[in-house]
């Protein structure tokens, strides 16, 4: 085996040649480096994640204490759910203001979204309540909600029907 300063060999076994250098750069806090970018990266997208992804849906501030609060008698919509014609199907016919209105049929939505905005008083605020059965769909107590939100109801109370 020949040794020089940078090269070893072995010239009897074969024509290979191995370099030995003397300073690994490729060793130490260098090779530290991309892993630290990798953990860097994925904490910053942990962090940012969770900022930018929102649920869909309504935004309730529960009270500190139980809920024994009501609202002054007015606006009353009374959903109940029936069994519709095919079997299994079940629909939503709310009554307000002594109507009876069947929330499949567009216009009779917007008749009750017309009836909603016809109550609404201007400089008086306005409380909506929904009393719902508990067979009735959360879906329908949302619709009934955008309804009174863009008839200009104030606020709305939720209530189970007994």
């Amino acid at each position: 085996m020949l040794k020089n300063e940078k090269y070893s060999s072995w010239a009897g076994s074969s024509l290979r040649t191995r370099y030995f250098p003397k300073s690994r750069i490729g060793h130490g806090l260098i090779s530290i480096a991309p892993w630290i970018n990798i953990v860097l990266l994925l904490f910053f997208f942990l962090l940012i994640d969770r900022k930018f992804v929102m649920d869909p849906g309504i935004l309730v501030d529960l009270p500190k204490t139980q809920i024994v609060q009501g609202s002054p008698f007015g606006m009353t919509a009374v959903v109940l759910s029936i069994k519709g014609m095919v079997k299994g199907e079940r629909e939503e016919i709310v009554f307000f203001d002594d109507v009876r209105y069947k929330l499949k049929q567009e216009d009779q939505k917007r008749r009750l979204q017309k009836a909603f905005s016809a109550r609404v008083k201007e400089g008086e605020e306005s409380v909506l309540v929904i009393q719902a059965d508990r067979s009735v769909s959360h879906g329908t107590v949302v619709d009934l909600m955008n309804m009174a939100m863009a008839a200009g109801v104030d606020k709305v109370n939720i209530a189970v029907k007994p």
